[in-house]
């Protein structure tokens, strides 16, 4: 465990009276993980280490990765001229300027940016809050990993635990274990995964995950749940390598959270034994997230694994979804979803202002009600109230499919104020619809027919290469 201290640079302006000082917080390189070969970054003036992670080729993921607050002036440099770029989402906004090998740009303050230079591999930029407080080795109570790289091996999470990674830090380690009052955080990396089951008040803030083996996190049979501020990259393997899992939970919110995973970057189960525990699904918020579906994922799905209980009450708003991609034994994979193969009852399901980016190879939507025998035990569920508000979908050329089965209809699906390539959905006319098996979709204009499209990007988003058959 480390026991160093960690120095920052702080960078503060004299601003107009009422503005908010700049302030950016850097952090020292990790000795042993990559550097960039492709990005340099400097954010108001200071050095930001740009890491370089992945297996290679496209599928890298370079990160910069600071602290702040106020307005951040940030100038990624290239090895080459800059020809063309794209900075995403694009509902941030941000204006670039391209001169030389520069780009250069301003954020008002902290966010998550998804940025491709020229035909180079994707750099996200994490520009994380200031952390609330300060933290020292000497805190009591506290297993504080300083800058450097740590090898916990397994631990074995336990009542009360707090666990720190500071700004600068690597933890390789493997969590698991059943446990109540837990937090973890930092602005440092766990390379590992998290499978806590049966546990209460679980907080996780402000790290970044990567991670190469199997769900990242998974979270079973637990109540009041927090992910803020965290990131997520899982590359490398084939299948099963979701971002983060809430499995029969109830009470579980995922706020302000990057997440680029090879399979589903959310994925929402009811699963388990239903002698062991309750396989409930409830009271699930996501909200604020940068979701990238990067080889056989969809941003946010509901399943496949619905297999008993209630799945109700989950609340999808305010998130960018940015790629989706893979085939899968559902036809393919789509920004958002619910596929029920299995017993659960799922109702009262709300996707609201999420922006949906072009880069969807397969489908915009996908709300299927299968016969339960693709991974279920062939009891069949229902699919009975999903509402879908302010939805934007920027691809016209993806379907929006909506399947039951012929004895159970998927019934009440409501689009309020929903747009496909700009147009308002007023009904099955106005976008590609696949339907089948199912009563009570309804159309809620509740918005001008004109909508101001996002420009189109200079650089194509979607990465060359074999598609692969999924499993999800």
């Amino acid at each position: 465990m480390g026991k160093k201290s960690f120095a920052v640079i702080l960078v503060s302006a004299l601003l107009p009276a009422m503005a908010v000082a700049q302030t950016t917080v850097v952090y020292p390189p990790v000795p042993g993980l990559g550097t960039s070969a492709e990005y340099s970054a400097r954010v108001n003036g200071q050095e930001v280490w740009v890491e370089e992670i992945g297996p290679g080729g496209m599928e890298n993921l370079n990160v910069a990765n600071f602290s702040c607050e106020g307005e951040q002036k940030v100038c990624l440099s290239v090895r080459d001229s800059v020809r063309s770029f794209t900075i995403q989402p694009l509902s941030a906004g941000i204006k670039a300027v391209a001169e030389g090998n520069t780009l250069s740009f301003s954020m008002p303050g902290p966010g998550k940016l998804y940025i491709r230079i020229n035909d180079n591999p994707y750099l996200a930029v994490f520009a994380n809050p200031l952390e609330d407080g300060n933290v020292s080795p000497a805190d009591r109570g506290i297993d504080y990993y300083g800058p450097g790289n740590h090898d916990a091996g397994r631990i074995d999470v336990h009542d009360g635990q707090v666990i720190y990674i500071a700004g600068g830090a690597n933890l390789t380690a493997d969590l698991y274990g059943s446990a109540k009052n837990v937090r973890i955080f930092g602005r440092g990396s766990l390379s590992g995964r998290m499978n806590l089951k049966n546990s209460d008040n679980l907080t996780v803030e402000g790290i970044f995950i990567r991670n190469t083996r199997g769900w990242a996190n998974t979270i079973t049979n637990s109540t009041g749940v927090l992910y803020d501020n965290v990131k997520v990259f899982s590359h490398t393997g084939v299948w099963g390598l979701d971002g983060i899992n809430p499995v029969s939970c109830k009470g579980f919110t995922i706020r302000d959270c990057f997440i680029r995973t090879r399979d589903d970057c959310i994925a929402i189960k009811s699963n388990g034994n239903p002698e062991e525990f309750d396989l409930t699904t409830s009271d699930i918020l996501i909200e604020k997230c940068v979701l990238v579906g990067w080889d056989h994922a969809d941003g946010v799905t509901l399943g496949f694994e619905l297999n008993g209980g209630e799945v109700r009450d989950v609340n999808v708003r305010d998130c960018d979804i940015l790629r989706s991609a893979g085939s899968g034994r559902s036809g393919g994979h789509s920004a958002f979803s619910i596929v029920c193969d299995g017993a659960s009852d799922v109702h009262d399901i709300y996707f609201e202002d999420i922006r949906v980016e072009s880069d969807m190879e397969y489908k915009n939507l996908e709300i299927i009600l299968t016969e339960a025998e693709r991974y279920g035990n062939g009891k069949m569920g229902s699919i009975d109230g999903v509402y879908i508000k302010n939805v934007r979908w920027e691809n016209e050329d993806r379907p929006l499919t909506i399947v039951g089965h012929p004895t159970r209809f998927v019934k009440n699906v409501v689009f309020t104020n929903c747009y496909v390539g700009g147009r308002l959905l007023t009904g099955l006319d106005d976008a590609w619809f696949q339907t089948e098996y199912v009563d009570g979709l309804r159309f809620v204009p509740g918005g001008s027919v004109e909508v101001e499209r996002y420009p189109e990007t200079e650089v194509m988003t979607r990465v060359p290469g074999q598609r692969k058959e999924n499993t999800k």
